[in-house]
C-alpha cells in the first residue's frame, strides 16, 4: 500500500477509535426505517460468514428491514463490528474499538461485546465470535434461541437500543459441549431424505434431511454449543453421512461419533467394508482382529479428512451390547475382557495419531458395560485420551465409577448424559426433571470433570427445554438455579402473565411420574411400551398363549405393571386438564407450543399408561377364562391409544406436518393395531362361547 494511502486508511482508524472513545454507552440498533448495518472483518471464517448471514435474517424478521453486510474495507461508524482475535485482519478493529486483541488471543471460545460508535462484538477463536453474535441476537432482539423448534415467530419491534455495558469477556465452563442426535427416528421421518444409507435396519436406512441438521447444528450454536455426534450409524462411506460431517464442519462444530462407532466404524460398516471386497465376516475383534484393524484403519483415513473430529475409541459389539454378548470367542472373565477393551483402545489411537499426524481430542465414553469394567479397575487408557462417564440411561443418575474411581493426575474428564433414553424412556416425553439434572451436573464439576460433555437428545424436540438447561449449565461458570432457570424459560415462551401458572404446569408434570422400585428410576414411557408389547405378542401368539397363560411370570408381570400404570394414568391427566386450564392463560400466538411441549406430551404419558393398565386388566381377566371383560378391557386399552394419536396431531401444525410419521421405534401406531387385533379376537372367542 503506497504511503499517502496508508495515511488515509490510518487516520479513518484513529477517527473512529477517537468517536468510540466519547460515544456514550446506549446505541441505536435500529429505529423506523434505519437499522444497523453489519461490518464482518476480512479474513473471518465461513462459519463466522454464517453466523453474520442468521443475524441478517433475525434482524429482517424482527425490524422488517435487512442490514447491510459488509465484508470489505474499514467498519462503518454506527455497524455491528464483527472481529476475531485469531484474526489478523481483525486487529486493528478490536483495538479501535476498546479491545486489547492479545486479551482475548489464546482464551478458549470467549466473547466479548462493547457498545460505542458501534457495537464491538469480538471473539476469541471463531465460535467465541459466533456465540458473541447470537448472543448480540438473544440479548438485543429477544431472538429466541429455540425458535426453530418452537415455530413461533419472533415479536416486532421498530427501536432496538443497547442500553446496557455490554458483555464482559466470558469463558466456557466446560470445554466441550454439545448434543448426541441418537435414535432420531421423529427427526429422520419429519422430512424424508431421498437418500439411503448401505445397512440393514429399518429405523436407521434413511439419514437426516439437509434442511433438519441445519436446524439443529444452528440451535446448538445459538445455545454456545460447540460438539455434535449428528445421528446414529453415521458411515463415511455414505455421501449423504459425509454431506452431514461436512456441513457441521462449515458451521464451526466439532463432530464426535457414536459410543458404539470407534473410529465411525459400526458392525454395519464393517460388513459392508468386507462385503465390497467378496467377504463376509463375523463382527469379532477376537475372531477377526486383523480385519478389524484394517477396517479401523481405513475409516480413521477417512475421518482424519474433517477439521475438528473428537475421535470416539472403544470396543463394543453390534447393536449397542458388549463385544462378548454375541461372541463365543469373547473372553470369559471381567479382567481379560478388560485387557481387550485396553489393548484396542491403544491400536485405535496409534492409528488416529498417525491418520492426523496430531495428538487430537479424543474420548472413550464408559457407557453400559464399559462402566462396570471401569468400576473394577479393567480398563487402561493411553495418555491424552479423556475418560467420558456416564449417567444410567434408565434413571439418569451416575454410575458407580463416577463416584468411586480415584482422578488421574493429568487425564481429562467428561461425562455422557440422557435427556432421551431408547429403552425405559423418556422417547416421546420429557421425563428428566430439571433439579436432578441439576445436581448431576453439580457434582460433575465439584470432581473436575469439565473438559465434555455430550447430551443425548433423541430427536430433539420433545426435550428442547432440558437440552437448554445442559447448554446453560455447561457454559455458565455460576450455579445453575433450576427454578429460576424454568422461570425465565417459561416467562420467554409463554409470556410473563401466564409464566407462574406454566411453572406450576411444568412442575406438576415431573412430580406425575411414579417412582419405580429401583432409586430414581421413574415409569417413564418406554417401560409400558415394552412391557405392553411383551403381552400383546404373547397374546396374540396362538401356540403360546394358552400354555403361557398359566405362567408365574405372567402375574408377576401384572402385579406389578398395572397398578403403577393406573396411578401414573391418573396423574397425567390431572396434568392435562390442569395445562388446559393454563392453556387458556396464554396468548393465543403462543400457545401452539405450550400445546406441544406439555399439553400433547401429558396426553401421551395417560393415555400409554392407561393403555397397559387395561391390557393387563384384559389378560388377567382372559387367564380365568372371562373372555368378555377381557376384550372389553382390550377395545379400552385400544381406545386409550387411539386418544393418544389423535390428540397427537395437534403437535403436527404448520411447520411440524408429518413429526410422528417417523415414529418407528415407540411404534404407537402399531401396538394400537395390534391391540384392536386382540380385542377383536377376544370378542369374536367371546361369541363363540355365547353360542
Amino acid at each position: 500500500m503506497k504511503l499517502g494511502k496508508l495515511l488515509v486508511v490510518a487516520g479513518a482508524w484513529l477517527a473512529l477509535g477517537s468517536l468510540w472513545a466519547r460515544a456514550e454507552t446506549g446505541f441505536c440498533l435500529a429505529d423506523g426505517d434505519h437499522v444497523a448495518a453489519l461490518w464482518v472483518a476480512p479474513g473471518e471464517s465461513p462459519a463466522v460468514h454464517m453466523a453474520a448471514r442468521d443475524l441478517v435474517r433475525d434482524i429482517t424478521e424482527v425490524t422488517g428491514h435487512a442490514p447491510a453486510l459488509v465484508v470489505t474495507g474499514a467498519p462503518p461508524a454506527g455497524a455491528i463490528w464483527i472481529a476475531t482475535a485469531t484474526n489478523p485482519d481483525a486487529q486493528v478493529a478490536l483495538t479501535a474499538g476498546g479491545i486489547t486483541p492479545s486479551t482475548l488471543a489464546g482464551q478458549w471460545e470467549q466473547y466479548a461485546i462493547k457498545p460505542g460508535a458501534g457495537l464491538l462484538v469480538a471473539g476469541s477463536d471463531e465460535r467465541g465470535t459466533m456465540f458473541g453474535i447470537y448472543e448480540v441476537s438473544t440479548r438485543y432482539f429477544s431472538i429466541d434461541p429455540i425458535a426453530n423448534w418452537t415455530g413461533l415467530p419472533a415479536a416486532k419491534r421498530t427501536r432496538v437500543v443497547v442500553s446496557d455495558g455490554g458483555v464482559t469477556p466470558t469463558a466456557p465452563a466446560f470445554h466441550f459441549r454439545g448434543w448426541f442426535l441418537n435414535d432420531e427416528d421423529l427427526i429422520t421421518g419429519w422430512h424424508l431424505s431421498p437418500e439411503r444409507r448401505r445397512l440393514v435396519h429399518y429405523y436407521f436406512h434413511r439419514p437426516i434431511a439437509p434442511e433438519v441438521y441445519e436446524k439443529v447444528f444452528e440451535t446448538a450454536l445459538r445455545l454456545h454449543c460447540n460438539v455434535i455426534i449428528p445421528g446414529s450409524y453415521i458411515d463415511l462411506e455414505a455421501g449423504c453421512d459425509r454431506q452431514i460431517v461436512a456441513a457441521a464442519g462449515r458451521r464451526g462444530l466439532f463432530v464426535s461419533q457414536h459410543h458404539t462407532q470407534p473410529l465411525g466404524v459400526s458392525a454395519f460398516c464393517f460388513r459392508n467394508y468386507w462385503h465390497d471386497r467378496g467377504q463376509q465376516l463375523e463382527f469379532s475383534y477376537t475372531k477377526n482382529p486383523r480385519q478389524m484393524e484394517e477396517v479401523w484403519a481405513h475409516y480413521a483415513g477417512l475421518w482424519a479428512k474433517y477439521p475438528n473430529v473428537i475421535w470416539q475409541l472403544g470396543l463394543r459389539g453390534a447393536g449397542d451390547r458388549a463385544f462378548w454378548a454375541a461372541d463365543p470367542n469373547a473372553p470369559k472373565t471381567d479382567s481379560e475382557r478388560g485387557a481387550l477393551v485396553s489393548r484396542a483402545i491403544a491400536r485405535q489411537w496409534d492409528m488416529v495419531c498417525k491418520a492426523t499426524g496430531a495428538t487430537p481430542p479424543a474420548t472413550a465414553t464408559l457407557w453400559a458395560e464399559g462402566s462396570g469394567l471401569h468400576a473394577k479397575g479393567h480398563l487402561k487408557f493411553p495418555e491424552g485420551v479423556a475418560v467420558v462417564f456416564a449417567d444410567e440411561g434408565a434413571t439418569q443418575e451416575m454410575q458407580t465409577d463416577f463416584r468411586d474411581i480415584a482422578r488421574e493426575p493429568g487425564r481429562r474428564y467428561g461425562v455422557y448424559y440422557h435427556a432421551a433414553f431408547w429403552g425405559a424412556g423418556p422417547r416421546l416425553v420429557q421425563g428428566v426433571p430439571l433439579d436432578r439434572i441439576a445436581r448431576n451436573y453439580a457434582a460433575i464439576a465439584g470432581k473436575g470433570d469439565t473438559y465434555f460433555s455430550i447430551l443425548n437428545v433423541g430427536s430433539i424436540r420433545e426435550v428442547i427445554l432440558q437440552a437448554e438447561a445442559v447448554a446453560e449449565l455447561t457454559w455458565n461458570s455460576g450455579g445453575f438455579a433450576p427454578d429460576a432457570f424454568l422461570r425465565r424459560w417459561c416467562a420467554r415462551e409463554f409470556g410473563e402473565a401466564a409464566a407462574d401458572e406454566a411453572v406450576r404446569a411444568y412442575q406438576s408434570f415431573f412430580a406425575a411420574y411414579v417412582p419405580m422400585s429401583k432409586p430414581g428410576a421413574l415409569l417413564l414411557d418406554g417401560i409400558p411400551r415394552f412391557t405392553g408389547k411383551a403381552l400383546l405378542d404373547t397374546a396374540l401368539d396362538r401356540d403360546t398363549y394358552p400354555a403361557y397363560g398359566g405362567r408365574t411370570e405372567l402375574y408377576k408381570t401384572l402385579d406389578r405393571y398395572q397398578p403403577l400404570t393406573g396411578a401414573s394414568a391418573r396423574n397425567f391427566r390431572a396434568v392435562a386438564d390442569q395445562s388446559q386450564a393454563v392453556l387458556a392463560r396464554i396468548a393465543p400466538e403462543r400457545r401452539p407450543f405450550f400445546t406441544d411441549n406439555l399439553l400433547v406430551q401429558a396426553e401421551t404419558m395417560a393415555g400409554v399408561c392407561l393403555w397397559l393398565e387395561e391390557l393387563c386388566q384384559g389378560t388377567r381377566a382372559f387367564t380365568t377364562l372371562e373372555v368378555g371383560e377381557a376384550a372389553a378391557h382390550a377395545r379400552s386399552a385400544a381406545a386409550a391409544l387411539g386418544h393418544v394419536l389423535e390428540y397427537r396431531r395437534r403437535a403436527e401444525w404448520g411447520p411440524w406436518a408429518n413429526w410422528y410419521r417417523g415414529d418407528w421405534r415407540m411404534n404407537l401406531p402399531a401396538l394400537h393395531a395390534d391391540t384392536t387385533r386382540l380385542a377383536d379376537r377376544w370378542a369374536e372367542w367371546a361369541d363363540l362361547e355365547k353360542k
